[in-house]
């Protein structure tokens, strides 16, 4: 994938000072934030060839695609962020959004918002919502999101308004949720009309993830203008990712904008390219990123990139999508795609993408979208997976005083007939990859299970006689997906 050098600079000098794999510490308000190392449950997560060790036969990085879970009676307001708190509600933030038609003179919409405060127990109902940010109506878009700051205890809020130069991004910043104030150094900067934002604890920094334009010779026009600033009326702009960090969510690098996008005032011209996030060789030739939501979970991000390619079908106009993707990082800056070409949205094109991160309740994943709760199991965003025997071992880490869970499929759910030889087998080892007495992989089997809790037993060997002492897992596996080790009380089974 394309990167940008003064991305990497950046990072760089970041990741010296902070540590990868260090988390924010916990704070009162919203709960939820990742604890300091050793203090957390323990839960591996597999999303990249990095979680993988000591590797043998032939692995693969899988996805899970958002499911519909259930249909429901549309809330008042359109959820935008949600965020845990102690007592195991969650606050939510959504926005009430009313259109009040186009100027005849600057043919210019002209809408109104607000932005309501509630908190939840199901991602269904929710309790007394209360108006917490409006303004007066304008050129304003539908976008809005919210974040948390948990070094700072403070939310950001972006929301997009129109001028003659683009999509102004305008900040809000509030210390409790309720009271909001705008920042007088409005528009942050201009960008794309698709946004997500989200707390990077490994980069102690927003994330803001952008559509984008770059001049780019298609072969396929659609709409939009030519690039006439340029001198050359045969390219049209590709919609590509913008990705930008910041520490306190007011001060952005990259700090440039993307002006005049209309060439309107002759001033149009295109970021670096190395600022932004591309297609790259493996991908098809007309392949561009629509838009990108991305969040935190656990000691990760993700993010679901809608794909968009032009159409003969649809000559000169807009396209029909394309398709979603899941994508995956360490710190929110550098991204990779394991799963490309897999579908990451069951619904799609009826909901063409997802806009807001999730809620986790009940086991699950949830994205509220209007009248539909989208989702999937805890845990299951990724998975590691063989179609044939194989082998890796997890990360070192120090073993809990609790029963080690294990999230997993046997027979993974693309291969259900292959039942009768699906299994995984899990042995503990010293981080020098020499098994713990006891502990060995013939004693430990799973098969015909496909659930998230999964007691991983060795006879009569407990894993908590090992509590304190640092190990790893080496797994071996056949047509089964493992997506998660946790620990916890385990099942009775």
């Amino acid at each position: 994938m394309n990167t940008s050098f003064r991305r990497s600079a950046l990072l760089l000098a970041l990741l010296l000072q902070f540590a990868i794999g260090a988390c924010a510490r916990a704070q009162d308000r919203p709960s939820g934030t990742p604890t300091p190392s050793g203090e957390a449950p323990l839960k591996l997560l597999f999303s990249r060839g990095q979680d993988l060790f000591d590797t043998w036969g032939t692995l693969h990085i899988g996805v899970s695609p958002v499911r519909l879970i259930r249909e429901v009676e549309a809330p008042e307001f359109a959820v935008i962020s949600a965020f845990p708190m102690a007592d195991g509600r969650w606050e939510v933030f959504g926005q009430q959004f009313q259109s009040l038609g186009r100027g005849r003179a600057t043919h210019e919409e002209t809408n109104a918002w607000k932005i309501l405060r509630s908190t939840t127990r199901d991602g269904i109902a929710f309790e007394k919502p209360e108006v917490v940010v409006e303004e007066a109506a304008g050129p304003w878009t539908q976008h809005a999101v919210v974040a948390y700051n948990p070094e700072a205890k403070e939310y950001l809020l972006l929301k997009l308004k129109m001028d003659s130069y683009g999509f102004a991004y305008t900040a809000y910043f509030s210390n409790n949720g309720k009271s909001w104030t705008a920042h007088p150094g409005n528009p942050l900067f201009y960008e794309g009309d698709a946004m997500s934002l989200f707390w990077s604890p490994v980069l102690k920094r927003f994330v803001v993830v952008s559509k984008s334009l770059q001049p780019h010779r298609k072969r396929l026009r659609d709409h939009g203008g030519a690039t006439r600033a340029l001198g050359d009326d045969t390219l049209r702009d590709r919609r590509v990712l913008m990705i930008r960090s910041s520490p306190d969510g007011r001060h952005w690098e990259p700090s440039v904008s993307l002006p005049d996008v209309w060439d309107r005032h002759g001033q149009k011209a295109a970021h670096p390219p190395g600022y932004l996030t591309v297609p790259d060789s493996d991908d098809p030739p007309d392949l561009e990123f629509y838009s990108g939501n991305g969040f935190w979970y656990h000691d990760r991000a993700y993010m679901m990139v809608l794909n968009y390619a032009a159409s003969p079908l649809t000559a000169s106009k807009h396209a029909p999508h394309l398709d979603n993707e899941w994508w995956t990082s360490p710190d929110g800056l550098r991204w990779e795609r394991p799963a490309r070409g897999v579908n990451a949205l069951e619904v799609f094109p009826q909901i063409p993408r997802l806009e807001t991160p999730p809620l986790m309740m009940d086991g699950k994943i949830i994205f509220p979208r209007g009248q539909m709760l989208l989702g999937l199991p805890e845990d299951r965003i990724s998975y590691v997976g063989s179609r044939a025997n194989a082998e890796f071992s997890t990360r070192s880490f120090v073993m809990p005083d609790a029963d080690l869970l294990l999230n997993a499929s046997v027979p993974s759910g693309e291969r259900l007939f292959a039942k009768d030889q699906a299994y995984v087998m899990a042995a503990i080892q010293e981080p020098s990859g020499v098994v713990v007495p006891g502990f060995e992989a013939e004693k430990c089997v799973v098969r015909d299970q496909d659930r998230k809790d999964i007691t991983l037993r060795w006879g009569d060997a407990s894993p908590r006689s090992l509590a304190g002492r640092t190990v790893r897992i080496r797994f071996s596996l056949r047509s089964a997906n493992v997506y998660a080790v946790t620990s916890g009380i385990g099942d009775s089974r």
